[in-house]
């Protein structure tokens, strides 16, 4: 297939427009979308569902899950339902609060158990030893011991639950739930979208919560994706057939991904390109998802210090990590720099994926880094750019698409 003429490169294919700037010149869409602009395969989650029932909604990304998710917990806020919509982490917690509009009902899974834990059985939530980083995870054992010798309760109806990303939780936390009375449903999941250690797969889903195959859905449309985003997404797919990807979107113009190789002292070129990437549409949002804590502070670094001079003022340069949770506009344009574990569940127009020779790469089980890579390229709306430090590890390009339709490569 010939080329379009704006597939020939990268950075330069996103064109800014021409006129006098408005106020409001970094405002971007961000809302959750009507009844009338939903999907039939939308419509019918909505419409079968049972609010007294549990549900499972399998879909890859893209395929509106988060959507579904939010406006089940509409229907729950209109009803005046005692409901809570728990996500895996507190940048998406943000992210689905200011989707939302209003106030919503929601936190992070492991905060929002810990606490009803310790109201329901009047004992602190058990924890094992501090890991590495000082973080105590759940000693499920001990939680599950004090969940049985609790005395018999009443009938008293505990919350609707609403679970995004819902294979991010183990399956210690779905059978804890059910000993505690909780019994009303809706989780949203991809089994292939998780880059935890601690999971649930789609049938640890449907056996440990006892749903019926009638009460199981699955996405396939792609709302999110261009087409040459969606083809990069789909080779990092490890071909597991419990939660297939979506379709294809049709063919769309757009640059193709580019994998950019930069030498030492180069980061400086890397932070200009992106500075003058956000400046050509203010209204973009760009993600920069970094491998791990250095590199993260690196960019942010390099991109506040470069000096570039642009046609607008300087987009904003956030930062998000658990030591620092700042608020993040998304209806705004600029730059987002966050880790991979933080990406979950978000959407951006553009994701770069910062010096990605150093993530960790398990070469007894490198379906665990391409569902890494395929969660992170699929935050992406329209375009996908890739860095790679040259004296860095190449023992990630094992898993990297050599097809240059899917992958450019390139030199900075």
């Amino acid at each position: 297939m010939p080329k379009r003429k704006n597939e020939q490169s990268g950075f330069q294919d996103y064109h800014r427009g021409n006129g006098r700037r408005p106020d409001n010149f970094r405002k971007r869409k961000y809302e959750l979308p009507g009844i009338q602009d939903l999907s039939k395969e939308q419509e019918r989650v909505l419409r079968t569902c049972a609010k007294e029932d549990r549900h499972l909604i399998i879909g890859g990304p893209g395929t509106g899950k988060s959507v579904l998710a939010l406006l089940r917990s509409r229907r729950h806020q209109t009803d005046n339902d005692d409901y809570i919509f728990l996500v895996y982490n507190h940048l998406l917690n943000d992210a689905s609060r200011q989707l939302f509009g209003t106030k919503l009902e929601s936190r992070t899974w492991i905060a929002w158990f810990i606490e009803i834990f310790e109201e329901i059985t009047n004992k602190c939530t058990p924890r094992c030893d501090p890991d590495n980083n000082g973080f105590q995870k759940i000693d499920w054992n001990n939680v599950e011991n004090i969940i049985q010798n609790m005395p018999a309760g009443g009938n008293e109806r505990r919350p609707f639950l609403v679970i995004d990303e819902g294979q991010d939780m183990p399956p210690e936390f779905y059978n804890s739930l059910l000993n505690l009375g909780f019994d009303r449903f809706f989780v949203l999941a991809d089994q292939n979208q998780q880059i935890t250690e601690s999971n649930s797969s789609r049938i640890d889903l449907e056996n440990g919560l006892v749903i019926d195959t009638h009460d199981v859905f699955e996405l396939r449309h792609n709302y999110r994706n261009r087409y040459k985003v969606a083809r990069l997404a789909n080779a990092f797919f490890t071909g597991d057939p419990a939660s297939p990807p979506p379709d294809l979107p049709d063919f769309s113009s757009g640059p193709i991904p580019t994998l950019y190789t930069y030498g030492p002292d180069r980061l400086v070129t890397v932070a200009t390109r992106v500075l003058r990437l956000a400046d050509r549409d203010p209204r973009k949002l760009i993600g920069i998802i970094s491998p791990n804590n250095e590199v993260r502070k690196r960019y942010v670094n390099a991109l506040r210090s470069a000096e570039v001079k642009l046609d607008n003022p300087a987009p904003a340069i956030n930062t998000y990590h658990s030591r620092n949770r700042t608020e993040v506009a998304f209806d705004e344009g600029g730059i987002l720099v966050i880790n991979a574990q933080t990406c979950k569940g978000l959407e951006f127009d553009i994701v770069l994926l910062a010096d990605i020779d150093e993530h960790f790469f398990r070469r007894d089980d490198p379906d665990a880094t391409k569902r890494r890579f395929y969660v992170m390229v699929a935050r992406a709306k329209e375009g996908v750019f890739m860095f790679m430090k040259r004296d860095g590890n190449k023992a990630i390009e094992q898993i990297l698409p050599n097809d240059t339709s899917i992958l450019q490569r390139k030199e900075l």
